[in-house]
């Protein structure tokens, strides 16, 4: 990790330590916010509404987010997001007296993730090319930064809780403050193809985007893999603490549990950035998750040895499918394309969780989970070998 932070360039240093204090202030209250708001008065079902809002609203800006940052500034959109963030954890602290104002919050909160997304990342890319450093570097680099921050975030907000409850949210608002400070401190050169953008409207934008992602199997397929990955990712983390319950698991140790979890993505990083990946060793692990979540299904010991073991594995592949991305976006519409990515992965995830659901209905949750990481495998390998053949 030391080696990938001296490789980094200022910039980069300055967008991670935007990123770190973006992400802890984010999650600082997650561990607690059901228990939050339904000490607030608000019940179950206003809350799955509050979400569904979030939800909606990320999905349907973020597209047309990634176009305002490629047209007017990555770096200024960055820092309206974090000031729209700022303004929805402002009335979610301290506001919280009326739904209407909490739900308008999310509103803020969704279109802040939206706005986010794409941003100084595609700067960063675009840097590291026009210097021809390795993108492997910065991806597990800021990979490193989530992971850690979201781990923070999450033990750290349930620690506070008890003696500051809604005063947490003023700690979440003074680490967005640090992370519009660190966002302001980054200068990154304008492109001769930044200029030219900017003269051309928002709807010229979308057509030669359009032209650009029809004519290129490649993204169209790079599109799908993301959308494929929702197949574990949505499924797993919605309902492991059912599965983890059935087995027999108590309750009391699901706070630990969802800690672990958060560390395989630092583990599955750490494994990435040591081994030298290969299309071959790639495929071989997008089918042992599937084939070992099937074996841990066989009693609970195995569960909780294996269970972290696939989780593992899939994270290394989306390391390895995150800098795909980064190196086969298009260099004029890299927001545009990040943000269209992330824009498929709400679709597909609304669409897997449905699958799911189903799949649980009628052969319950165990094997409702083996039949969708099969369709996650069998769909990465395909859309992979495709993205290979047209590269």
């Amino acid at each position: 990790m030391t080696k990938n932070i001296k490789y980094l360039t200022r910039n980069v240093k300055l967008v991670c330590a935007a990123d770190f204090f973006w992400n802890l202030g984010r999650t600082f209250p997650h561990a607690i916010l059901t228990i939050f708001l339904l000490e607030q008065g608000f019940d179950l079902v206003q809350i799955a509404t509050l979400q569904s809002v979030f939800m909606i609203v990320a999905m349907v800006t973020e597209f047309p987010s990634g176009i305002w940052a490629d047209l007017f500034g990555r770096k200024q959109i960055y820092m309206a997001a974090v000031v729209t963030l700022f303004c929805s954890y402002l009335l979610i602290g301290f506001f919280s007296d009326h739904f209407i104002v909490i739900l308008f919050a999310y509103v803020l909160y969704g279109l802040s993730v939206a706005l986010k997304s794409g941003t100084l990342e595609a700067e960063v890319v675009l840097e590291f090319e026009k210097e021809q450093r390795d993108i492997k570097a910065y991806s597990v680099a800021s990979s490193y930064v989530m992971s850690i921050s979201s781990i923070a975030g999450g033990l750290l907000g349930s620690l506070f809780y008890e003696k500051m409850h809604s005063y947490m949210y003023a700690i979440s608002l003074m680490l967005f403050v640090l992370a519009l400070l660190m966002a302001a401190l980054c200068v990154f050169s304008q492109t001769s193809g930044q200029k030219e953008r900017e003269q051309r409207h928002l709807r010229d934008e979308l057509k030669v985007g359009f032209c650009v992602l029809k004519s290129s199997k490649p993204l169209f397929y790079m599109i799908l893999l993301f959308a494929s990955a929702t197949l574990f990712v949505q499924p797993f983390f919605q309902y492991w603490q059912v599965l983890y319950q059935q087995g027999g698991i108590p309750i009391r140790y699901f706070g630990i549990i969802y800690v672990a979890f958060q560390a395989c993505n630092l583990v599955g990083t750490m494994i990435y950035n040591r081994m030298k990946m290969s299309n071959k060793k790639i495929m071989i692990f997008v089918w042992l998750i599937a084939i070992i979540f099937a074996f841990s299904m066989l009693n609970t010991q195995l569960a909780l040895f294996l269970l972290p073991v696939s989780v593992i594995l899939f994270y290394v592949f989306y390391q390895h499918l995150d800098v795909l991305q980064k190196k086969v976006a298009p260099k004029q519409f890299m927001s545009s394309f990040f943000s269209l990515v992330g824009t498929s992965e709400n679709i597909a995830s609304i669409v897997s969780l449905f699958i799911m659901a189903t799949c649980i209905e009628y052969v319950g949750i165990t094997y409702a989970y083996i039949i969708l990481f099969f369709m996650f495998s069998v769909c990465t390998y395909i859309c992979y070998l495709l993205f290979l053949k047209d590269k």
